[in-house]
């Protein structure tokens, strides 16, 4: 997927989205087709809120399609993912959509579902070599995210000092989320430069942390990039207690409630949005059809999209949408897989 440079072309009106639009033979059959008394379970990384608002939307989704959907977290531990997924696969479950820990739980995690004949969905985490033993993947290009938020950000500072808090290193989307930053950062000519790159663990405290430590040691920063927007919350408490807030420009992922606030308030100038809420649908219904045969396993799709300012904000994708928005989501096309998935 083509990062995009221009933010105020983004489709907005009717969820006409690129990644919604193209349609596959499995959608044309009646939702209900999808949902025969199934089980699915639903597995969260952790308590970050991105997740639990995708498992929000997700078991209104079920409801709707007539399926049960049994929820777990693994609290960021690799182990207790893996309990997790073994428990789902006792219990009888017909598939098992996933937001994973690490790759390395991914492995395990897929390892344990193939044993058990259970397909098996993964949210993020896309690796070419898991690609055939998975129902599917779905996520955002996370190769080129950041790029529109790094050119976005090199035009208006040519000059001047950034820093970076990641999200957690390891499973290989907070790295690339940095990669895109900085392509973009150069490809628009700006010379600015990174003063400081720290992982923020997709936590607030954490970050908030992070950018005090960063003030303090860079008390001329002009800009942030904060790659997700729980952190965000935590950095403007940071740069708001050193009252900075006028002098440093930041820029996020996401697209979270309080993010769209920050927008609102002024404190955050841009993000690129990647909504769990209908994402967490579409991959449901994806994994529905892979269960009932009429889709078939080892696609990557990727995760519909919107760059967000303060000029469009109320015209954003809802994390927390209200079930009748879910409802008309599952009338939509589903996305057509990428051909030929990404090789890395």
């Amino acid at each position: 997927m083509a990062a995009r440079t221009n933010h105020r072309r983004v489709p907005m009106s009717g969820f006409k989205l690129k990644l919604l639009l193209p349609v596959i033979a499995a959608s044309l059959f009646p939702i209900a087709a999808q949902a025969q008394e199934k089980t699915i379970a639903f597995m969260r990384a952790g308590p970050d809120p991105y997740y639990q608002y995708g498992m929000n939307a997700a078991e209104v989704a079920a409801k709707e399609l007539g399926i049960k959907l049994v929820t777990y977290s693994a609290n960021t531990d690799p182990s207790q993912e893996l309990a997790n997924v073994q428990d789902a696969i006792t219990r009888g479950v017909d598939g098992i959509l996933i937001y994973a820990v690490s790759l390395s739980s991914e492995k395990a995690a897929i390892a344990q579902a193939k044993r058990g004949g259970v397909p098996i969905f993964f949210q993020y985490g896309y690796d070419p070599a898991l690609l055939k033993d998975a129902a599917g993947f779905m996520q955002i290009d996370v190769g080129t995210f950041g790029k529109p938020l790094g050119e976005w950000l090199g035009k208006k500072l040519p000059e001047g000092k950034i820093a970076i808090i990641a999200g957690k290193l390891g499973r290989g989307d907070a790295e690339a989320y940095t990669k895109g930053f900085k392509d973009g950062l150069a490809a628009s000519g700006s010379k600015a430069e990174i003063v400081s790159e720290v992982p923020g663990d997709w936590n607030r405290q954490m970050a908030l942390d992070a950018a005090a430590q960063i003030l303090t040691a860079h008390p001329d920063l002009d800009a942030m990039f904060v790659q997700n927007e729980d952190m965000a919350v935590g950095a403007s408490i940071a740069i708001e207690r050193a009252r900075k807030t006028d002098q440093v420009t930041m820029v996020a992922m996401n697209g979270a409630p309080y993010g769209l606030d920050l927008i609102r308030d002024g404190k955050l100038a841009l993000t690129n949005a990647n909504p769990p809420s209908i994402a967490s649908v579409m991959a449901l219904r994806l994994l529905a059809g892979v269960i009932d045969k009429t889709i078939e396993p080892g696609k990557y799709y990727e995760a519909p999209t919107q760059v967000i300012d303060k000029a469009n904000v109320e015209e954003a994708i809802r994390w927390d949408a209200p079930a009748e928005q879910i409802k008309e989501w599952l009338k939509l096309p589903l996305p057509k897989p990428v051909e030929p998935a990404p090789a890395g």
